[in-house]
């Protein structure tokens, strides 16, 4: 009997691949074994195995984070942004506050808030500022000059052969009478004759306004002329507000003008309901709380300068 042949033992490729992925990551990997690596992948099987294995390790690697170089100066960069906003926002609420006391310090002549003044001019003319109120004056020319920057003001006017003209923004105001009013208030102007006339033009519009009658006009318009109760118009003048069906937003914004305070109404509708009284602007604190209470309102003082109604 002849003897059987020996069994070849088949060479696996995959685990011949592994062996060679290992000792090729040795750190004593030499250049002959790199050299007969190179001699084994000559064969398409082996070749294949070792590509599908590389291809294995590959997608079971952690991607590697991404660089990050630049994330403390970016923090640096959104914080600086921030504290430049921060910085601009307090700056535009305090130019916002304080802004009308700074007109009115930088004005030639100016009352405080709550306090009223009687002035007599140069040319015998007699102004009567009410609360927080500013205004410039020059008589020097043909024609005298009164420029009305904030609040309101009564004018006994001297004749005395010169024209007289007051301003408020762009409007002028040609005064042919010896008494008048001019006010300024949040969202409208105001003039009111009490004796002679006046001729108010802004733009290409004017209106003539003639004893016992006022006109309010705004930046837009000049609106027409209505008739006024003169002892209620100037009632501010001996310390009172004699309001009929006025606005109740204007009753809250005239008593918290004397005590220096801006009004941040909370509901819309609250400022357009309707009110009658007489309101003492010499006692403005307590006026308006007793009105608020009134009206089933809440008043909140914020940092001296806001009354937040509600």
């Amino acid at each position: 009997m002849s003897p059987m042949p020996a069994t070849q033992i088949q060479a696996d490729p995959q685990q011949e691949a592994l062996e060679w992925f290992s000792r090729l990551r040795q750190p004593g990997c030499t250049e002959r074994e790199r050299q007969a690596f190179a001699v084994w992948c000559q064969a398409p099987l082996n070749a294949h195995a070792y590509a599908e294995l590389e291809a294995c390790w590959q997608q079971l690697q952690v991607p590697p984070a991404r660089p990050r170089p630049r994330l403390v100066s970016a923090r640096r960069s959104h914080l600086s942004k921030a504290l430049a906003l921060l910085f601009l926002t307090a700056l535009a609420v305090l130019a916002y506050v304080y802004w009308p006391l700074l007109q009115r310090l930088g004005s030639e002549l100016h009352t405080d808030a709550g306090e009223r003044r009687s002035l007599r001019l140069a040319d015998g003319s007699t102004l009567h500022l009410d609360s927080a109120s500013a205004i410039n004056v020059d008589l020097r020319g043909r024609t005298r000059l009164l420029h009305l920057v904030q609040g309101q003001v009564y004018l006994e006017v001297m004749l005395d052969g010169r024209a007289l003209e007051v301003q408020v923004d762009d409007a002028r105001i040609q005064v042919f009478g010896t008494r008048l009013m001019v006010a300024r208030h949040a969202d409208h102007d105001e003039l009111v004759v009490l004796n002679g006339k006046a001729m108010i033009v802004q733009g290409g519009d004017q209106r003539m306004v003639s004893a016992g009658e006022r006109v309010i006009f705004t930046e837009a318009r000049i609106n027409p002329v209505q008739k006024v109760d003169v002892k209620t118009a100037d009632a501010w003048r001996t310390g009172h507000l004699r309001a009929s069906d006025m606005p109740l937003g204007q009753v809250i914004e005239r008593l918290a003008s004397y005590q220096g305070r801006r009004v941040w109404l909370m509901d819309e509708q609250t400022a357009y309901r309707r009110v009658s009284g007489d309101f003492n602007l010499d006692r403005p604190g307590e006026t308006l709380d007793a009105l608020a209470s009134e009206q089933r309102l809440q008043v909140h003082a914020v940092l001296g300068q806001w009354l937040i109604v509600q």
